[in-house]
């Protein structure tokens, strides 16, 4: 009987293994299929797009999409101006999010629940909702078609989260070192920026990706709060290649080939920092 037992599990663990497997690949197709595409699209010649049934793979390799999309139109600039948004973006929600997470976390004051329900609830609204009450503010003020009013949009959009994350990440950390580098004649903030925001690297680099990939993929504010083509971008640059009466399939996707590069740079740089932020800020609420 024993005997009998243990075979059927084993019959049964192999079985959920290949089921698992199967699953695991099915969802790697069903993830990386559109990826595979768009690169294979970015290689073809334009009336090869067009094909019916379509080329699976390009007859040869039509390599100078990506240089067209890079010179003959103004990629580069739209490149230039979606990485320094999103760097002032990442860079203003660490600051304001390691500040605030630190706040909430360490200090008890009235509201403080109240405070921080209320900053989720800012999280809640759709973006679309936003829209016109942002631009009329950025019109009043002059700001629209420049660098200041993006970047104050994307760190508002991020920040609730990011305040989250990292209220949760510095709750980890012992407020026992807090006490210890007061006695040792640190202050408040030199307390933080000495001893605990090393401890927090992770969940600060989980906050920096976060920040910069809402601020790098998105698109409906870039669109309305820029109107002149030298701020475009690379979100909106993409989607200019789309024509009236023409779409540009091999350049266009060229184009989010390029636009996928930082991204997947800084994912491969920081991603296993970024498993410790989220893990290790989940911890504590």
């Amino acid at each position: 009987m024993a005997t009998d037992f243990h075979e059927a599990n084993a019959h049964w663990t192999w079985l959920g293994y290949i089921g698992f497997s199967v699953a695991a690949a099915a969802l790697c197709f069903f993830c990386l299929f559109p990826l595979c595409w768009i690169l294979s699209t970015s290689l073809k010649t334009l009336p090869e797009t067009f094909l019916t049934p379509p080329s699976w793979l390009p007859s040869h390799f039509e390599f100078e999409n990506y240089l067209k999309i890079w010179t003959i139109q103004s990629f580069g600039r739209y490149f230039f101006n979606s990485l320094i948004v999103s760097s002032s973006a990442t860079a203003a929600s660490i600051v304001l999010a390691s500040l605030a997470g630190y706040g909430f976390s360490r200090f008890r004051f009235r509201f403080c629940r109240s405070l921080m329900v209320l900053v989720l609830v800012a999280q809640m609204f759709p973006g679309l909702v936003l829209l016109i009450p942002y631009y009329t503010l950025a019109s009043q003020a002059k700001l629209l078609n420049t660098y200041s009013v993006l970047i104050i949009v994307y760190t508002s959009f991020a920040l609730p989260f990011c305040i989250w994350l990292m209220k949760g990440f510095f709750d980890s950390i012992p407020s026992e070192l807090d006490q210890a580098a007061l006695v040792d004649g640190c202050t408040r903030l030199g307390a933080f920026a000495r001893v605990i925001l090393p401890l927090a690297l992770p969940g600060v680099v989980a906050t920096a990706i976060f920040s910069f990939l809402l601020a790098w993929n998105e698109y409906l504010f870039a669109v309305v709060l820029t109107s002149k083509e030298r701020m475009y971008l690379v979100t909106v640059g993409i989607a200019s290649n789309v024509g009236q009466f023409r779409i540009m399939w091999n350049e266009l996707m060229a184009g989010a080939v390029l636009a996928t590069i930082p991204t997947i740079v800084l994912y491969a740089l920081l991603e296993r920092h970024l498993v410790r932020g989220l893990s290790a800020g989940a911890v504590k609420g």
